[in-house]
């Protein structure tokens, strides 16, 4: 019998006592930065967040949306920056392709030339920067201005590029040189930056309009994106490229602050986002998993994951009734010397958003229109002012009121199963971090059970035996079939830190 080798990817576990992040490596040392000064774990989330935008935009940025939830000394609080679609915009307002040609990750009939996936005609309003100066203003310690230096001197002075991120430019360069201003900033002749080869030296990427709107938003704070010049020219740009996106649509923003929501599962108390978002789906397959004795068989067994399989797939049929979700999204995790917690996440919607960047801020801007049906009449049709449901579901896990698991993770709908069996390896199977988040995992909505190559044979064919339509997918560096969940597992004066071992990211702590 012959054999194939396999490629496998592994991550260290990281351990510190102080503080830790999860996120990308440049954005994670900015919120190191910002802990070692005595800021707080929000303050940290935020620094990381700004510094995301400029390093990772096909995920998250000033132009997109987020939510978090935040513990804090026995306190819960949720703050809710999601998308809703203009005031401008109708029910008729993209006109269909014909036929049964079907586009985006909802399967919506498809629309002329896309122009809801991507161009001027997809944007919807961005909450993120609302939401954050409100989490802020209620629960922050360092000054506002002081968070987006970090994201600030990589916006200005530039930075290499890892080979993850010159992977993703390349990837949506069709996209985005569409956008003049994209291309312009983006690219280098319209080849994506060059990062470290070992052959030629790599190349630096500035954003100096981002850098200065940045400042603007230090200086002002987010009033400069919803009364100010910064939202003024993004409306000004998106108008005269055929946008409908308004001044008012920017001044009648407003974030939210919800209670959160919170279920019990094997004794704990597990808090996650509310309403239009993925933490009810979350906490609803882990209600449905509470009733069944996962440990009563082995992790990863056909007979777990059929567990498993049928509570997602229960939670997501209660959910796909009103479908539309977010598929690229970055997340972190923070917790600081006083154990306050923080789970962000935040996204763009599609791949860098609409692909459009409004001239002169540096500001790639959220494509939230193409989360409608484009048909009139359906429970998921535009609206104006309509707000849309997202897949982000970040979670802090509690044990007796304190802090046990801080987790999530970017990925659309995979957002939700990944989040669902992170919480289960560690509470149902004691795993540390690093593995909770890096073992293979499923995902079912009720059609077809979609199971990482990783998952063996005998073990995909026991499912096949139990009634799985079994689907096998395959996870690399850039296919992200299974969501990228990273957490902070805190154990007394221990931070214990693991993010998903095949893409760009890191623990770290101090």
């Amino acid at each position: 019998m012959s054999t194939r080798s396999e490629w496998r990817f592994t991550r260290t576990e990281a351990v510190a006592a102080t503080g830790m992040v999860t996120a990308d490596p440049l954005p994670a040392e900015a919120g190191v930065e910002i802990l070692r000064e005595g800021g707080n774990a929000l303050d940290a989330a935020l620094a990381t967040a700004f510094a995301l935008g400029v390093t990772s935009p096909i995920g998250s940025g000033l132009g997109g949306i987020a939510g978090l939830v935040v513990w804090r000394e026995g306190r819960v609080a949720s703050f809710d920056g999601s998308t809703r679609a203009p005031l401008g915009a109708r029910e008729t307002m993209f006109e269909l392709a014909g036929g049964d040609a079907r586009s985006g990750m909802y399967g919506w009939p498809s629309v002329k030339g896309e122009a809801n996936v991507e161009g001027p005609l997809s944007v919807s309003v961005p909450g993120a920067l609302a939401a954050y100066e409100l989490a802020h203003r209620r629960m922050g310690k360092l000054p506002w201005a002081r968070l987006f230096e970090p994201a600030i001197r990589l916006a200005r002075d530039g930075f290499v590029m890892d080979w993850y991120a010159t992977l993703i430019f390349g990837a949506y360069a069709a996209r985005l040189h569409r956008s003049a201003e994209a291309k312009r900033v983006y690219f280098k002749d319209g080849a994506p930056y060059r990062p470290q080869t070992g052959f030629e030296p790599p190349e630096r990427m500035r954003q100096p309009e981002l850098a200065r709107s940045l400042e603007v938003l230090a200086r002002d704070g987010a009033s400069a994106m919803y009364d100010g010049e910064i939202g003024a020219a993004i409306v000004e740009d998106l108008r005269a490229q055929g946008g409908i996106l308004s001044r008012d649509d920017f001044a009648t923003y407003q974030a939210a602050e919800p209670s959160p929501l919170a279920v019990r599962y094997r004794g704990h108390r597990v808090v996650t986002m509310p309403g239009l978002s993925g933490g009810p789906t979350v906490a609803r397959a882990l209600e449905l998993l509470d009733r069944e004795d996962l440990r009563a068989h082995p992790q990863g067994s056909a007979e777990s994951l059929h567990l498993i399989a049928a509570a997602l797939r229960t939670a997501f049929g209660e959910r796909l009734a009103s479908m539309a979700d977010h598929p690229n999204t970055t997340h972190l995790n923070v917790v600081d010397r006083d154990r306050m917690c923080v789970s962000l996440t935040a996204t763009l919607g599609g791949g860098f958003g609409s692909g459009v960047m409004a001239r002169g801020t540096g500001i790639v801007i959220t494509n939230g229109m193409y989360w409608f049906d484009p048909r009139p009449g359906q429970a998921n049709s535009i609206a104006p002012g309509k707000r849309v449901l997202w897949a982000g579901a970040p979670t802090i896990v509690l044990r007796a009121d304190d802090p046990l698991l801080v987790c999530g993770a970017p990925g659309g709908r995979k957002i939700m199963s990944a989040v669902t069996q992170v919480i289960s390896n560690v509470l149902d199977y004691d795993d540390g971090p690093q593995d909770a988040t890096s073992r293979p995992r499923i995902h079912d909505e009720g059609e077809t059970l979609q199971v990482d190559s990783r998952v063996p044979q005998d073990v995909r064919a026991a499912l096949e035996r139990l009634g799985h339509d079994v689907e096998v997918k395959f996870d690399d560096v850039l296919a992200t079939n299974f969501a990228r969940p990273g957490a902070i597992l805190i154990e007394g004066d221990r931070l214990r830190g693991g993010i998903e071992g095949t893409k760009i990211g890191l623990a770290l702590g101090y």
